[in-house]
């Protein structure tokens, strides 16, 4: 008699936030964004375009998306308001 064999558990990976973003302007995968904490601001990079932002809104809890996420609202804003 033989015993039952039993099944492996197959585990997925979790799934991680990424540390580079896509650029609105150039279009590639090239932003790279750093937040100082202790200063309480964060500078938005894109390595292909040259694009540069300062943040302002950094708190302890904020995380490099939440920067890219206002990142974002503010370069269309801005886009905007040149078109109109």
């Amino acid at each position: 008699m033989g015993r039952r064999r039993r099944q492996k558990v197959r585990r997925r990976p979790q799934s991680r936030i990424p540390d580079v973003y896509p650029c609105p302007d150039c279009g590639n995968t090239s932003i790279k964004i750093e937040v100082y904490r202790d200063n309480e601001f964060a500078t938005v990079k894109c390595g292909s375009c040259g694009l540069e932002e300062n943040i302002d809104e950094v708190n302890t809890l904020t995380e490099a998306v939440d920067v890219y996420g206002s990142f974002i609202d503010i370069f269309y804003e801005r886009r905007k308001a040149e078109i109109a």
